[in-house]
């Protein structure tokens, strides 16, 4: 029997909201305590800036194009155009990705203008940008009120804005149900369309149990009633005490493979009450579905893979579609979006532009950033990912080069980057005075050719930034960095160091930070780079050399057990397996009890730093700051952390 409609709602919701954990920003006020409604009329002044605000260039940012038309809400609040600069606003914060802040703005337009022509469309709109922040709860019954007032006509139109809405804020069990109830409504080949959307979804992104609530409220007939009752049926039940690992035990990956087993093995020693079970994945994306379904009808309660780029959305997709949750080692995008049974213990591009941001902006006052990349998916990842970083804390990426990543000589870039070139020279106005000067000056040729060399000698490079950051590996770095030395490019941090550097400069020297990411953790980078890249700051997301308690423990026990250093596949495996076990020993015998265990719980003291998973399932955790240090790398102290003030200019 089908239930009611508000009925249904609010159970599948309940479900939606209990296994996405979304992300829960400052709700918005509720009606008892917003603005009262008030009389408006049109302004000339008012009317006039909001045109000027409308007229701006195209390429003004959304975020400061909705702060200027909420200033000029506040500005006039009693004008007619209050509510239109409102509405504008939160368009805006659309456009900028912050829904949050759009449902605020569309809220005081209902509250405060709710006889503007604007206030029907806003009601939806409001609706639409809650369940996209994250907060069904708020948003859905404006949408559900206006759904049953549309005509028939606009049903279809309107529930698949619901359903666009609540996938982008990664409700996906939403998602599906109003896609579903769409259908009905719509044209037969878009029918066909949603209707493959919907399978998609209930294939791939719910779990058992937000299956089973679907499968309560909506029609038994036709394909989506078809595959809702055969997800439904009851999976193999979790044996208690048992952890799957599926990772590449043959192929190319083999050997990521058999560290894995090794840092989990490290963790859950064998003869204990947990027992693990490992099968191949082949390091290909069939194989890792295959193995996770395996695993899951072997009764697994929770299971660690999914390393290679290639098999972790397989593995993952595999994991959700089985209720069975996973520790996912790779470090590829999308792998836990919209999978609440899905989690992430590796280092992403995301997570060391974060740090490596926070430090150079927030903490140094490092405003201006040079970014200098290789061709390769690494360093491109990395560039993007901390130029946003960047910008996100007032900085800015003022260059991004990008090079051959098999590039062997880079001096011709570093001149170019200082306008040391032999073009760049002769169009640069110190240049051209000098040379005049000496052309007037100096009458011997032999003497004004030696005078000219050394002017241009002693031309001062053009260091129009404050931080250099190179996401490449060792052996890049290790020529790049000569290069920028022998252009006056100074990286030195010690004082003495920089007055040394001063006294035979003819321009005021300005150091720069060299920054770099886990590509630089490398003994090779010191060996081969030495004194030019000394006091280079690098993030890891584990550092074998640490003296963190927890991490030392681990490599310790390592070594010991297999006479060599742990990198971080092992140290996460380990981790992976450390996480699992303690959630079993506070009693998460079963899949979805060991789910809520992972999304809930504490920081966990790891060998990777205390983790902790976000609502997302991805790791939340401090990274190892690195810096080379009297030819060495060394983990950096907290007090050098902290922030240090920027280099006088």
């Amino acid at each position: 029997m089908r239930l009611p409609l508000p009925v249904a709602l609010l159970a599948l919701l309940a479900v939606a909201c209990a296994t996405t954990k979304p992300a829960s920003p400052p709700p918005v006020a509720p009606p008892s305590v917003r603005p009262p409604p008030v009389a408006t009329q049109p302004s000339a002044a008012a009317a006039a800036e909001l045109s000027k605000l409308r007229g701006a260039p195209a390429s003004t940012p959304p975020g400061k194009s909705a702060e200027a038309f909420e200033k000029l809400a506040r500005t006039w609040p009693a004008s007619a155009e209050a509510a239109e600069a409102l509405d504008e606003a939160a368009r805006a914060w659309m456009r900028a990705r912050q829904p949050a802040r759009a449902a605020a703005d569309w809220a005081e337009l209902l509250s405060r203008y709710p006889l503007s022509p604007r206030a029907d469309d806003a009601r939806v709109r409001y609706g639409l940008a809650e369940v996209e922040a994250g907060r069904p709860k708020q948003g859905l019954p404006t949408l559900q009120s206006a759904w049953d007032q549309a005509p028939d006509a606009r049903k279809g139109n309107l529930a698949l804005r619901i359903a666009d809405a609540a996938q982008v804020g990664g409700n996906w069990p939403l998602a599906a149900r109003w896609r579903a109830l769409a259908i009905r409504y719509l044209p037969d080949a878009e029918r066909s369309r949603q209707t493959a959307e919907v399978l998609a979804i209930v294939h791939t992104r719910l779990s058992p149990q937000e299956v089973e609530a679907l499968a309560a409220e909506l029609p038994k007939d036709g394909a989506i009633g078809a595959a809702l009752a055969a997800r439904a049926v009851p999976r193999t039940q979790a044996a208690s005490g048992v952890i799957g690992v599926a990772v590449p035990l043959s192929g190319k990956f083999q050997g990521w493979g058999e560290a894995i087993l090794q840092g989990v093995t490290l963790a859950v020693p064998e003869g204990g009450s947990i027992r693990v079970i490992s099968r191949d994945t082949r390091g290909e994306p069939d194989g890792a579905a295959e193995a996770v379904a395996s695993l899951a009808a072997e009764g697994a309660v929770a299971i660690i893979g999914g390393v290679t780029n290639a098999e972790a959305p397989r593995a993952a997709a595999a994991a959700q579609q089985e209720g069975v949750p996973l520790i996912s080692l790779s470090k590829v995008d999308g792998v836990t979006g919209g999978r609440p049974y899905v989690f992430r213990l590796m280092l992403t591009a995301h997570a060391q532009a974060q740090a490596l941001a926070d430090l150079a902006v927030t903490r140094r006052g490092l405003r201006r950033a040079l970014v200098l990349y290789p061709e390769i998916p690494y360093g491109s990842e990395l560039r993007t990912a901390f130029g946003a970083a960047v910008e996100a804390r007032g900085g800015a990426v003022t260059r991004a080069v990008y090079y051959e990543a098999d590039r062997s000589n880079f001096s011709p870039m570093v001149k170019e980057l200082v306008r040391r070139s032999q073009a760049q020279i002769e169009k640069r106005s110190d240049w051209r005075e000098a040379e005049r000067a000496i052309h007037r000056d100096v009458q011997d040729p032999y003497k004004r050719s030696r005078a000219l060399e050394k002017a241009r000698k002693d031309l001062a490079p053009i260091v129009d930034f404050d931080v250099i950051f190179v996401p490449d590996f060792a052996r890049s770095v290790a020529l790049l960095a000569p290069a920028l030395a022998t252009e006056d490019v100074v990286t030195a941090c010690d004082p003495e160091e920089v007055a040394r550097i001063q006294k035979v400069s003819h321009w005021t020297v300005k150091p720069v930070l060299l920054l770099g990411a886990n590509g630089w953790d490398d003994p090779t980078l010191v060996e081969k780079a030495g004194r030019y890249v000394e006091c280079a700051v690098f993030v890891d997301g584990f550092f074998a050399g640490s003296e963190r308690a927890d991490t030392k423990r681990f490599v310790e026990a390592f070594q010991k057990v297999q006479a060599r250093t742990p990198s971080i596949l092992e140290a996460s495996a380990y981790d992976a397996a450390g996480m699992i076990a303690a959630a079993m020993a506070r009693g998460a015998s079963g899949r979805k009890e060991m789910r809520d265990a992972l999304a809930n719980q504490r920081p966990f003291p790891g060998a990777t730093g205390d983790v902790t998973f976000d609502a997302q399932g991805e790791p939340v955790r401090p990274l190892f700051f690195l810096t080379v240090d009297k030819g060495a790398i060394r983990e950096m102290r907290p007090e050098e952390l902290s922030g240090v003030p920027a280099p006088a200019p």
